[in-house]
């Protein structure tokens, strides 16, 4: 894979990105191995703070009215022993996140295996020349720190930011105006797992 130091030392492992936004080759929604999702972000693992969790849901509903972009997060414990790839392209499908295929706008599912140290961002096709996995690989780096320190909210809003900055740039619209600024909320505990 073509990723730099990005992942090469870190706590987490980074994959690049794989289109799942292949609906019309599938008759029927894939059985996805997390229950189904009750918002943007479905935290399994409960390492998100309920602060960053509202936050961020605020957010993705945003970014879906005004870019038609849904952008989920799952975060769970273990994959137990499944391939994070497989597992996460499988959540992806078997949610349906993003608009059906043919219609316009987008969906993105990042997904975090806590105690299996890895992350994996599945994309829809039709945002893989926005954010090819070159540039996903590059801009989750900015989670590392965070992650490492066990403050999985602030990682998750660190790579939602820079994912959407893209976006913006790419797809010419804004949500300067609505995005909710993290910055100035309290400092979040590290959430540390038992190995």
């Amino acid at each position: 894979m073509r990723l730099r130091a990005a992942a090469a030392a870190l706590c987490f492992v980074a994959l690049a990105p794989f289109a799942f936004g292949a609906q019309a080759q599938a008759p029927a929604r894939a059985e996805s191995p997390l229950p189904p999702p009750k918002g943007f972000v479905n935290d399994f693992a409960k390492v998100i703070d309920p602060l960053t969790e509202r936050c961020l849901e605020a957010k993705f509903r945003m970014l879906k009215a005004r870019a038609r972009i849904e952008f989920a997060v799952a975060t769970v414990e273990t994959t137990g022993g499944r391939d994070i790839f497989d597992y996460s392209l499988a959540v992806a499908r078997g949610w349906g996140v993003g608009p059906p295929a043919g219609e316009e706008g987008g969906g993105l599912l990042l997904l975090l295996a806590v105690k299996d140290h890895k992350w994996r961002l599945q994309l829809s096709r039709s945002l893989e020349a926005d954010i090819p996995d070159e540039v996903a690989a590059e801009l989750g780096t900015v989670m590392t720190p965070s992650l490492r320190a066990g403050r999985y909210g602030e990682a998750v809003n660190k790579y939602a930011d820079a994912l959407i900055r893209r976006l913006e740039e790419r797809r010419g619209f804004s949500l300067e105006k609505e995005t909710l600024i993290l910055e100035g909320l309290p400092k979040e505990k590290p959430k540390r797992r038992k190995p």
